[in-house]
């Protein structure tokens, strides 16, 4: 299954988004990828940030990832650039209404 979200940076915070995760901390990959994500990209454009994954069960993967401390504290460090409200970061997702394979 692919998973899509959209977030918004704080205005400003355009490079410090980039530079942090040009270094994601390594917990927080092994946490990602022993959730089930792979495929991961993260796309920007000015203030907007378009993420997609692939995993095999998005709820298990979402549950395993909000459960997770090491989550927790990353949303905690990413809170001083990210808008859009926490409960939207790893909840929903957004619909796919295209794909090619």
């Amino acid at each position: 299954m692919k998973y899509a979200f959209h977030l918004k940076i704080r205005e400003g915070k355009e490079l410090e988004y980039r530079i942090r995760h040009q270094n994601v901390w390594p917990e927080m990959l092994d946490l990602l990828k022993n959730s089930g994500v792979r495929n991961y990209s993260i796309f920007i454009e000015n203030q907007d940030i378009f993420g997609c994954w692939e995993c095999d069960d998005v709820d298990r993967t979402l549950r395993i990832i909000n459960d997770s401390d090491v989550n927790r504290k990353w949303q905690e460090y990413m809170s001083d650039i990210i808008i859009t409200p926490s409960e939207r970061r790893t909840s929903k997702g957004m619909d796919e209404v295209f794909y090619l394979p």
